[in-house]
């Protein structure tokens, strides 16, 4: 008993000794500081996670949307999710230590009539047939490029025409962009599509964004931090004086379990 009551006057006297003062409460204003930093960061979480959800719900129902920018490209936006780590794997395949950060897929269709394009005619020996028709269109639009050559294989018998096998060679350069942009107000993420490739028509859309803090990806994240570094110092402590605030740089260890 006289052990305890030794011990919490020793407590005590440290406590209301005024040299410990200014150290203690110290020490309390950063807890209580640390304290409401990691609730304002527990309830801003909770409000993004509500908003995420909301965006995904509106993500899921949404279309395709096609129309032409000022320059003339086929451009498609459509709502993208954002996903944490567990819900991605049911839409995609990865490693478990090298998953995606962003994943788009899309479908087009394309429609390009081609128009006044002349016919040559020329006397080729092609088997059993004797002449040939060919067809040759080139385009360039910007970035992207079509190139087509038919070659049609005929021969007259008597009031009629007998046709072979076309030949069509077709090679097409097909510019297209493919981007996610998040809406800094509503926190909305989205697909955006372009390409200046005429005809073009996206008939479906969709965009995959891994929530960088889900637990999956903090997981990721922790393992591939550092435990020791330098680093700027703040604090209070001893000095030359006795005890004072202090900023320096140091050597710092922090163990992984106490990152956060």
């Amino acid at each position: 008993m006289i052990n305890v009551i030794t011990i919490l006057k020793k407590v005590w006297d440290f406590i209301t000794d005024p040299k410990n003062t200014r150290l203690l409460l110290f020490a309390g204003i950063a807890i209580l500081i640390i304290l409401l930093l990691r609730q304002c960061e527990a309830t801003k979480e909770a409000k993004n996670e509500i908003t995420r959800i909301e965006n995904n719900y509106l993500a899921e129902k949404d279309t395709v949307r096609n129309y032409k920018d000022k320059w003339g490209n086929s451009v498609a936006d459509v709502r993208a999710l954002t996903l944490t780590l567990d819900e991605a794997r049911k839409e995609l395949e990865f490693e478990k230590s090298k998953p995606p950060v962003t994943v788009i897929k899309w479908k087009t269709k394309i429609e390009e009539r081609i128009v006044n394009v002349p016919v040559v005619v020329k006397d080729t020996v092609l088997g059993e047939f004797n002449s040939i028709a060919t067809v040759s269109s080139t385009a360039n639009w910007g970035k992207s490029s079509r190139s087509i050559n038919v070659g049609l294989p005929y021969k007259a018998e008597g009031d009629s025409l007998k046709f072979g096998n076309a030949t069509i060679d077709l090679k097409q350069n097909i510019w297209l962009t493919a981007s996610i942009v998040r809406d800094k107000k509503t926190k909305e993420v989205f697909v955006n599509l372009a390409t200046d490739y005429p005809g073009t028509t996206f008939n479906e859309a969709k965009g995959i964004v891994i929530d960088p803090k889900s637990p999956g990806m903090l997981d990721i994240k922790y393992s591939s931090r550092k435990t020791v570094g330098i680093g700027l110092h703040l604090g209070y402590g001893i000095g030359v004086s006795g005890f004072s605030p202090y900023v320096g740089i140091g050597l710092n260890y922090t163990p992984k379990f106490l990152q956060w």
